[in-house]
């Protein structure tokens, strides 16, 4: 089965199959479509539109399910780029455990206390040591990033070829700089404690999340990886960890959480996403277009802690 048959619209599709290689980065980054596309599509033999699309949506992880043959020869051109990759078996890339949701938890000096989770073999406390992998980023609402874009089209319509090829070019220049005002949404939380206050003193419920300018209505998800049992659990937005201030902010609520947790996992690995969001940076390291691309990140970042 050709690699262009893996290629949907997350970029990269684990494949599994014996004698199949993945494309690993040394370092989670962007890569220029205009100058990596054309060489990765003509190494791999697949269509232009699948190469921008990888290089836009790889997070580490370029591409799964080649040949061995062609995983090195993307590697060798990669290189020509200043880019280090390199080619591993596909059932060496490490799977994670599938997410166990959190709806309560609480950061406690001894581990991650998580009341709301029961299952055979669950924990109620989760030992620090034994956690592996801090892991932490900032959804986009999809419906955010394409307002008015959709509008223009059916307005104006495409013309032409190259129209399509601006408007595409539009598009990826927009994914490139996209930055997140986490400062600003730091700095502006206190306004979300007084409005929780003032809805608990009335005893109403507070609004809903506010929108973030330019972003929409986003999510947020927290991954914390343990290894006593090996298991994935996530909190995301609709969860609550006791013992901080719950705002209409959902990043600054992230942001308040992986303060707390990320003192306390010295032995963890934390990528950069995690990183910049704990420094509270404003950056396009943790934006991520869906939770999908999200858990590629976070096998990458594992494999890396493996092979470190």
């Amino acid at each position: 089965m050709p690699l262009s048959s893996y290629i949907g619209a997350m970029a990269v599709k684990l494949s599994r199959e014996p004698g199949h290689y993945s494309l690993l980065l040394h370092k989670a980054g962007w890569l220029d479509p205009a100058l990596i596309a054309p060489e990765l599509a003509r190494v791999l033999k697949l269509p232009r539109s699948d190469a921008v699309r990888a290089c836009r949506l790889q997070r580490g992880i370029l591409f799964e399910g080649a040949t061995r043959e062609t995983a090195e020869l993307a590697v060798n051109m990669l290189s020509s780029f200043g880019i280090q990759a390199v080619a591993v078996a596909d059932d060496k890339v490490p799977i994670l455990p599938r997410p166990v949701n959190v709806s309560l938890a609480q950061v406690e000096e001894t581990g991650f206390a998580t009341p709301s989770v029961s299952g055979t073999g669950l924990p109620k406390l989760w030992p620090w040591p034994d956690l592996v992998l801090l892991s932490a980023g900032i959804l986009i609402d999809p419906a955010a990033q394409s307002a008015g874009l959709f509008d223009r089209i059916e307005e104006a319509g495409f013309s032409d070829a190259q129209d399509r090829q601006t408007m595409a070019a539009s598009q990826l220049e927009r994914a490139h700089t996209r930055v997140f005002p986490l400062a600003a949404e730091i700095a502006n939380a206190g306004a979300g404690v007084a409005e929780a206050l003032e809805a608990a003193l009335q005893g109403r419920t507070p609004s809903v999340q506010r929108e973030v300018e330019g972003f929409g209505n986003i999510g947020t998800v927290l991954d914390l990886v343990f290894t006593k049992p090996f298991e994935r659990l996530r909190v995301t937005h609709k969860g609550r960890i006791t013992g901080l201030d719950h705002t209409g902010s959902r990043a600054r609520n992230l942001y308040q959480a992986l303060k707390q947790i990320s003192g306390r996992a010295a032995d963890a690995t934390q990528p950069g996403a995690t990183l910049a969001l704990v420094h509270g940076a404003d950056s396009g390291d943790y934006l991520f277009e869906d939770a999908a691309q999200f858990d590629n990140y976070c096998r990458w970042a594992y494999y890396w802690r493996l092979h470190a």
